[in-house]
């Protein structure tokens, strides 16, 4: 009875875990891989990884303008 009590509590904190981790970003729909891209002359020198951002700092990343300093520009790229 115990051992059935004990299985049926791992059992639900797992599936919780589960639904956590599932909802944890918002959906994928609300999430986005950004690397910041530096060009040069209209030429992409530079990139960092992409990175998964989603909701608020999503949105900070898209509406951040680009910026050009002594002829290279760089933009945050988010796909």
């Amino acid at each position: 009875m115990v051992m059935m009590k004990r299985n049926s509590l791992i059992s639900f904190f797992v599936s919780m875990l589960i639904a956590t981790l599932l909802t944890a970003c918002g959906g994928l729909d609300d999430c986005k891989s950004c690397s910041k891209v530096t060009y040069q002359d209209g030429n992409e020198i530079g990139r960092t990884p992409g990175v998964v951002y989603c909701d608020d700092e999503l949105a900070d990343k898209e509406s951040t303008p680009p910026v050009t300093v002594l002829g290279v520009t760089t933009v945050w790229e988010c796909y």
